[in-house]
């Protein structure tokens, strides 16, 4: 990212700078204790605990989850934070700590201080959404919106992230969620049409009789 693209994005006159300080600042003990409990549910870490559990339920009511969701979860998720670590060696965006300065911001838990763009909660969070949530009711996209939103919060409330790199990973998460699940649709959708053809349907075996 160039000199001038960063002040414009992240300089101290931005929205998102600005945005960034008024979020991180509005403290309170409760937040302290309940943000980094969404940061931790929130993170690719624990992805496999994820998988373990959507397997399980699969197991127990296909209905609940049934094996194409599981498929495209575990796809997804390859794909969302292959694409969070192509755009983070690319972009080499500092985080506020490094930026700001630690002594300016509100900080819990582990200071770091490169990679800002994009935020990989918000990129595995996000994704978890969509995809458990695509062609779903409301009933299941509204909690499933509402974790991946406060583990977004939680990485600025925490002085991890800006606003922006929220968003910006928001943005990979749920595209890699909707690329993979189209891709499945596509190959179901020919898988189904072969198996659908009868004899009758194909010009070569008419041809010979």
């Amino acid at each position: 990212m160039t000199p001038q693209f960063y002040e414009l994005l992240y300089g101290k006159a931005s929205i998102n700078h600005q945005l960034f300080m008024y979020l991180n600042h509005a403290t309170n003990p409760v937040l302290d204790a309940l943000m980094p409990i969404f940061t931790l549910l929130g993170g690719s870490r624990i992805s496999y605990y994820y998988f373990l559990i959507l397997f399980i339920c699969a197991l127990v009511n296909k209905e609940w989850v049934p094996w194409r969701v599981l498929l495209v979860y575990c796809i997804a998720t390859f794909v969302a934070l292959g694409a969070e670590e192509l755009l983070k060696g690319l972009l080499h965006v500092p985080r506020p700590a490094l930026a700001i300065g630690i002594e300016q911001i509100h900080i819990l838990g582990e200071v770091k201080l490169k990679n800002s763009l994009p935020s990989g909660h918000a990129v595995f969070s996000f994704m978890t959404a969509f995809t458990l949530g695509y062609g779903r009711g409301l009933s299941w996209k509204l909690p499933l919106f509402i974790f991946a939103l406060l583990v977004g919060y939680s990485r600025i409330y925490m002085g991890a992230h800006y606003p922006l790199d929220v968003l910006a990973g928001a943005l990979v998460g749920m595209g890699g969620g909707f690329v993979v699940w189209k891709l499945y649709e596509l190959v179901e959708g020919r898988w189904q049409g072969r198996k659908e053809a009868t004899p009758a349907d194909d010009p070569n075996i008419i041809e010979r009789k």
